[in-house]
């Protein structure tokens, strides 16, 4: 199935880290230039001459006779059955899609659900078509390219899927933009979405793990992250890396599972780009930020400052591993840790910038600031 532009095309993502995927906006059906030299009718009106004759009027029934019976007559005509797709599928679109009314185009006025009622109707008006094509032509007609782009509705961004997958995650789509909306329109607040409602659950119901994998490494927000860190990828280190993050993100990962995470990134990437990665996807990092911006301090010292307190933090974890065996040593290991890095975080930022990074490994975050 060669890659082609879609009828009904995919959504933006926009949910970023908490629901970057629940907003999707689609635009409007599109003709695929990839026709293998044949004219797309799209109205009666464009019947070509040697059609005439053969009208294309929208009939009052809307049933699976008229269609099969407009096509017994075209192949009674004389048309191949190759030279009756256009003609058929230009009556069907007529049947199913020219009759949904379009949005009207009042901004100034709250219709939170215009927009995603007409592609709901269109979905539903194609899925129609798709019916019907097949009880025509069979299933082969899915790769004909004068109407491969409804079997194939997000070949553009996903051509790895199905076209039964491509279709269910576009009804997957639909059904996030109508939840999100309503939460919104409610007043809810979209981060407190049910485990059933969650992304990586609603896709796993209608995806396989390789495909979820693939749709995960195209839009999920740690992908984003990743693309955004400033490390440049091949799509064989990219894919590593997030397999590493996605078991540092997995349920039952332990602090032992996080920090060989970051090794292993270091050890695939370098240190440096493994640094960066790390920081983009380390709410930690956030926090760092902001430390940074109150005491002026430099990018450079910064970043050398966040892998002093990933280091430090890593040797407390450790040392707290001693907690039941030898409580009291474990509380000199870990002042004598704390003292060390304050001491080589003052020579890097000053001492009033220590002195918060400090307490940010402590578990103290710093103040927000006064609005």
């Amino acid at each position: 199935m060669d890659v082609k532009p879609n009828y009904l095309a995919n959504f933006s993502y926009i949910l970023n880290i908490a629901f970057a995927i629940y907003f999707f906006g689609l635009a409007p059906p599109q003709a695929s230039p990839e026709t293998n030299q044949r004219q797309v009718i799209t109205h009666p009106d464009q019947i070509l001459p040697e059609h005439k004759g053969m009208e294309l009027g929208v009939y009052s029934s809307s049933t699976k006779d008229v269609i099969q019976n407009f096509y017994s007559e075209l192949i009674a005509k004389g048309f191949t059955q190759e030279k009756t797709i256009p003609l058929v599928f230009a009556k069907l679109k007529n049947q199913h899609i020219s009759s949904i009314q379009k949005p009207d185009d009042r901004f100034w006025v709250h219709q939170p659900y215009a927009q995603l009622n007409y592609m709901e109707e269109l979905g539903r008006g194609y899925s129609k078509i798709r019916e019907q094509l097949i009880l025509i032509y069979g299933s082969t007609i899915a790769e004909d390219p004068l109407v491969g782009d409804i079997f194939y509705p997000l070949s553009t961004q996903y051509p790895f899927l199905s076209s039964e997958e491509q279709i269910a995650v576009q009804n997957v789509q639909f059904e996030m933009q109508r939840y999100a909306a309503q939460v919104q329109s409610s007043g809810g607040d979209l981060r407190g979405l049910p485990a059933d409602r969650s992304p990586q659950e609603v896709l796993a119901s209608v995806l396989d793990e390789v495909g979820l994998k693939e749709y995960q490494l195209r839009t999920s927000p740690m992908a984003s992250k990743m693309r955004q860190s400033g490390v440049e990828f091949s799509e064989a280190s990219f894919r590593k890396a997030y397999d590493i993050l996605l078991q540092r993100n997995g349920v039952r990962s332990s602090s032992q599972d996080i920090f060989s995470a970051r090794e292993d990134l270091n050890n695939l990437l370098g240190e440096s780009d493994g640094l960066k990665l790390w920081a983009a996807i380390d709410p930690v990092y956030g926090l760092i930020k902001q430390l940074a911006s109150k005491h002026n301090v430099s990018e450079g010292q910064m970043m050398s400052a966040y892998e002093m307190v990933l280091i430090a933090r890593q040797e407390v974890s450790e040392a707290a591993q001693q907690r039941d065996s030898d409580p009291r040593q474990m509380v000199y290991m870990v002042q004598g840790i704390l003292t060390d890095l304050k001491n080589q975080l003052a020579e890097v930022v000053g001492e009033s910038a220590a002195n918060d990074f400090i307490n940010l490994v402590n578990g103290r975050r710093p103040p927000r600031p006064m609005q």
